[in-house]
């Protein structure tokens, strides 16, 4: 049977290309010589541009070799965490001008990045009403202050995807949908709209979960040059599709009409470091969120009651609040303060709480660190000990001594709180 070899109609279509994607192990080797047989058969460049990527090592920075047995078969990881996972992975950590130190637990933290998208997704598509539902632009719709925050969000990262995929720097385009996916409409915009979705009247839960719907929409396709195969299931079941695969839709652009949302967006993270601040406290003294507090604040500045009260239902709902009532002065007794912008907070912590007792206990537990932290660092200081032990013992020693300064840390937080009760 003939070969057929490249036509000339493919050499149109295919040569020259605009990019090659390479390591800087091969540019001599390979890289430099396919420009000079381009140009010497072709009279023509190969390519335009070509980026260079690191190396991918083992997790000691060690080239892989079979010699040394530290290969890692790709074939493995994508069984054990997936192929998103994996895909996701290599380009968060591919910055330009480093090696990758590949890590299995780096792995397995984004295969749970990959578990949220989905439950996530799962999530709004379930609270859909059954039959046909259709997505509309946002603006259409009476928008909640935490509507605009999360679409003005949106909107600045599509921004930053953009332009870090339009300049090959993946980690941070990786980087800036992971941080939007998960910390901000995971952790914060789907808990802000839970109330609408389940207690809102008709036209508060359809706001709702048309802008969860378009965001999400956005959102997957944002997504999927990084892990297209969990995207491309999840936007088959979306009411947004509009061709066979999301490969085939128009990719987000910015749209400068929800840059107008500037200051809700401001609001929304004001609310955030108010929530962030109670359930720090809570998690510091071990106060259960079925446990609703009494809290009052004394007004700084006039300008953030406004703030307030359009965010007052969210901290009462994500705070676990009885109340939250204005006064003149810091009232008497156990009382957390927070300072904030424009107010200082005080959580009323019960009668039931015995500050000497876990005064008592935290001071105990900061000697008792401060004691095991100095033997590991003398340890460590130690070169004898650094040169003769093996590299995963000291390795191990270096992840203790990290693990009671946070430790050490929280102690100390724990008890500078409790001093001021």
């Amino acid at each position: 049977m003939e070969k057929k070899g490249l036509s000339k109609e493919d050499l149109k279509v295919f040569y020259p290309t605009d990019l090659l994607v390479t390591g800087f192990d091969i540019i001599f080797f390979w890289v430099a010589r396919m420009v000079l047989m381009g140009m010497y058969h072709m009279k023509e460049i190969p390519f335009e541009n070509v980026y260079i990527h690191g190396l991918i090592r083992d997790k000691e920075g060690k080239k892989m070799s079979k010699v040394k047995g530290n290969i890692v078969d790709p074939l493995d990881m994508i069984e054990k965490y997936g192929t998103d996972a994996l895909r996701f992975t290599l380009a968060i950590q591919t910055i330009q001008g480093s090696d990758i130190k590949f890590n299995e637990e780096v792995l397995e933290g984004y295969k749970h990045f990959a578990n949220k998208i989905w439950n996530a997704s799962r999530y709004i598509l379930m609270n859909l009403p059954s039959g046909q539902f259709k997505v509309k632009d946002p603006l259409e719709f009476p928008l909640a202050i935490e509507d605009k925050w999360i679409l003005y969000v949106l909107n600045e990262t599509i921004r930053k995807v953009d332009e870090s995929l339009e300049n090959y720097e993946f980690s941070k385009g990786a980087e800036a949908i992971y941080t939007f996916f998960w910390d901000e409409f995971c952790d914060w915009y789907i808990e802000l709209t839970k109330h609408r979705v389940y207690k809102g009247e008709a036209k508060e839960k359809e706001t709702a979960l048309n802008t969860l719907v378009y965001v999400l929409d956005k959102a997957l396709k944002l997504l999927h040059p990084f892990m297209p195969y969990i995207t491309e299931e999840i936007w088959s079941k979306m009411p947004t599709k509009d061709k066979k695969s999301i490969s085939l839709a128009q990719f987000p652009g910015v749209r400068e009409d929800f840059s107008q949302f500037e200051e809700a967006a401001k609001k929304i993270e004001w609310l955030k470091k108010v929530i962030s601040s109670i359930r720090e406290i809570r998690n510091l003294l071990n106060i259960s969120l079925k446990e609703r507090l009494k809290a009052f604040y004394v007004l700084e500045n006039p300008e953030i009651e406004e703030t307030l009260k359009e965010v007052e239902n969210h901290i009462l709902n994500l705070g676990k609040l009885n109340n939250l009532q204005k006064v003149s002065e810091k009232p008497t007794g156990k009382y957390a303060e927070i300072p904030l912008e424009g107010l200082r907070l005080y959580l009323y912590l019960g009668d039931s709480l015995n500050i000497s007792e876990m005064k008592d206990i935290q001071s105990k537990r900061k000697t008792k660190l401060l004691r095991e932290l100095k033997r590991v660092e003398a340890k460590l200081k130690n070169e004898n000990f650094l040169k003769k032990a093996p590299r995963e013992v000291v390795e191990k020693e270096k992840r203790i001594y990290e693990e009671l300064k946070l430790e050490l840390s929280k102690t100390e937080k724990i008890l500078e709180l409790l001093e001021k009760l």
